[in-house]
């Protein structure tokens, strides 16, 4: 069973770098464009980037996992999310940012859904907890 598995690893990891570059590379590339001495391709943060929108899902993706370890950092990860999240949705919003705002939201909507269960059973039908 293990060497069907290794096999299996190693038979993967060759595919994929054998087929990482199998397209011909050329030096002239038609795409890139020079006007007036400047690259055409030079990357604009503010418009077309989805920086905010990576770092929303990025900061949902670190909360889930810090709830998985137990550590209750995970509270400020989703926070993180959902400032991202709507900073991103500012700027040009996309599925991350949309995302990491929603999955940013969850935890909080649920602790809040808790909270009223609990104070609705206090106040309403006299339930009782026992302090340790």
């Amino acid at each position: 069973m293990i060497t069907k598995l290794l096999l299996l690893l190693i038979t993967i990891t060759t595919l994929t770098n054998v087929s990482y570059a199998s397209f011909p590379i050329t030096e002239d590339n038609p795409q890139t464009e020079l006007i007036g001495g400047v690259n055409a391709e030079l990357r604009t943060y503010r418009s077309g980037n989805p920086v905010w929108g990576i770092l929303s899902i990025l900061s949902a993706a670190l909360g889930v996992l810090a709830i998985v370890l137990s550590n209750p950092i995970s509270l400020l990860f989703f926070l993180l999310a959902i400032i991202f999240g709507a900073i991103g949705f500012k700027h040009k919003p996309n599925g991350l940012a949309i995302a990491g705002f929603i999955i940013g939201i969850l935890p909080f909507a649920l602790m809040a859904a808790i909270l009223i269960v609990f104070l609705v059973g206090i106040l309403f039908f006299d339930w009782s907890f026992m302090i340790m």
